[in-house]
């Protein structure tokens, strides 16, 4: 008896939690397209953990400043690597399976769409 509790104890102490993630990716229709690939951790509170940016057919190195996930809403801003250059601001709701807003980069504001991948 006192062997399974114990075994039951270590079983315990040395799960560890799924690292699960998931991913986005959104995109302008612009014939300049902007490509914002994410990462997304699945676990108790969500959160964006790595961003890619593409423009035309340059990358762009970023960071993710700040993001606020929920099941109905994205938001987040990128900056450069330094974070001395605000790079990217998104903004989208769910509709469905798609999420749908604005994207802010260079001054332009842009209508995009984000699929999960």
């Amino acid at each position: 008896m006192k062997k399974s509790i114990v075994g039951a104890l270590f079983s315990i102490m040395i799960a560890a939690p799924a690292g699960a993630t998931g991913g986005l990716i959104c995109r302008t229709p612009d014939p300049r397209q902007i490509e914002l690939s994410l990462v997304i951790s699945h676990t108790i509170v969500s959160s964006v953990v790595s961003a890619s940016l593409r423009e035309g057919r340059s990358d762009v190195p970023v960071r993710v400043a700040q993001s606020w996930l929920d099941p109905s809403e994205l938001r987040l801003d990128l900056v450069d690597p330094n974070a001395l250059r605000h790079e990217l601001r998104l903004r989208v709701k769910r509709y469905g399976e798609t999420f749908d807003g604005t994207l802010w980069r260079g001054g332009k504001k842009r209508w995009v769409r984000c699929r999960e991948s």
